[in-house]
């Protein structure tokens, strides 16, 4: 749980909660129990998967094992881009809330963010568990301090009309709010390494997305019980103007303070990510391999950083925080369609090894993890859609061009690579 909750909390849910007000109005309360129950059906598959394929990578390594490298490449382009486009909202919500204190611009505020990032991660310096475990505390605290604070003050008239954009609006919202528990598949991907996982994957999931929902519900309701709808979804700091209006300047400044210092890490962790997923593409030569150079004595994959660095200005400096999310939300959901199938793959295959733990009543939850998936995407809106099915579109096209003709050889409807690969992990000659 504490690995599940301290991925799912950031300061994400700081910017979050007013996108997916301005969508569905106070609908949005609705949105956050869809998106809750999405990511409860995309877990428990996903807990599976790295059950039955104990390796590092996650849902790119799973699906590279079981469909071969072309495939693998796709599922590593669109999780590596869905974290590029995330960064923009998560960038330009510092900025917001920087300039909710001091009036510094919000763009400035946002690439000064990114450039510090890049600079940290190219000094090799990582965040120690105890400044994360002080982010995570700050994050929560402040989120529980704002519920607490606000709650006396939440008037029921703010929620009426409760649906004033209709059905559209809230599925639209559900696509934002399934954002915010991103960090979930955090703990199915440790299914290999815990005490009887059959038990505890699925418990751990379930507490931490009821904690989470109950927490993220308690925040939305003060919000939009103290400010109108409108209000927050044009806002760049929402929560900070929803604490003013109940708790003064003083408020505003508290709530501003956590969301600053969560977004700043939740920065440096998704600038990380996208270095990292660089650095693994190219060294699997699915990228340039200058990109997995490592240099200095930190052993740094310098040039994978200065890329993702990159990248992440270029959002910051012209993204929007309704863009970015619908687009990145529509790549994020995406890449777990591949592993959904990758599990009903291994599921047909008589001699696939025993899983310590197995999706329960797979029969229904499987297909509305693939039917969350579907909507969800559908929701990410023509905007989102559009420019994410660029995105791969422009992999496709670089991918088929460095690789020229090579084939990958399969045998028996898999990749040939793949039964070795098997082999070496469960000690059987397919």
């Amino acid at each position: 749980m504490a690995v599940g909750i301290g991925g799912t909390v950031g300061g994400g849910i700081f910017v979050l909660v007013g996108v997916a007000s301005g969508k569905a109005g106070p609908a949005a309360l609705i949105a956050f129990s869809l998106a809750f129950i999405a990511a409860l059906c995309i877990a428990l598959p996903y807990a599976e998967l790295a059950c039955r394929l104990p390796m590092a990578g996650g849902g790119y390594a799973f699906v590279k094992l079981v469909f071969g490298r072309h495939v693998g490449f796709v599922m590593g382009w669109t999780y590596w881009g869905a974290y590029v486009f995330l960064s923009g909202y998560v960038t330009i919500g510092f900025g917001g809330y920087l300039h909710a204190i001091t009036g510094f611009p919000v763009r400035a505020g946002a690439i000064a963010l990114v450039a510090a990032c890049t600079v940290v991660n190219l000094l090799g310096m990582k965040a120690s568990s105890s400044t994360l475990t002080m982010v995570l505390t700050t994050a929560i605290v402040g989120l529980t301090g704002f519920v607490v604070w606000g709650m006396p003050h939440v008037r029921l008239s703010n929620l009426a009309p409760f649906v004033p954009h209709g059905i559209g609006g809230i599925f639209g919202a559900a696509l934002v709010a399934f954002l915010s528990f991103g960090g979930f598949d955090m703990i199915a991907a440790a299914g290999e390494e815990i005490k009887r996982p059959e038990r505890t994957l699925p418990l751990a999931i379930l507490l931490t997305l009821v904690c989470v929902l109950a927490l993220y519900l308690a925040v939305t309701f003060v919000a939009l019980g103290t400010v109108s709808s409108a209000r927050l979804g044009s806002s760049v700091s929402p929560l900070a103007d929803a604490a003013s209006v109940f708790g003064g300047t003083s408020a505003r400044y508290l709530v501003a303070f956590c969301a600053l210092l969560t977004t700043a890490a939740t920065a440096n962790a998704v600038l990380v990510v996208i270095s990292r997923t660089v650095f693994a593409m190219a060294r699997d030569r699915l990228l340039p391999a200058p990109l997995a150079l490592l240099r200095g004595r930190t052993d740094t994959p310098r040039r994978a950083v200065l890329l993702a660095g990159l990248l992440t200005g270029i959002m910051a400096l012209t993204g929007s925080v309704s863009v970015s999310s619908s687009t990145g939300g529509f790549l994020y959901v995406l890449h777990f369609l591949l592993p959904l199938i990758a599990l009903m793959w291994l599921r047909r295959e008589k001699s696939r090894p025993r899983s310590a733990f197995t999706t329960p009543i797979p029969w229904l939850l499987v297909p509305v993890a693939f039917a969350g998936c579907v909507c969800l995407l559908i929701a990410s809106g023509g905007t989102g859609s559009v420019i994410g099915t660029i995105w791969i579109a422009l992999g496709a096209v670089a991918y088929l061009a460095s690789m020229g003709h090579a084939r990958q050889p399969w045998r028996g409807g898999r990749p040939a690579a793949m039964a070795a690969r098997w082999a070496h992990l469960h000690g059987s000659d397919l």
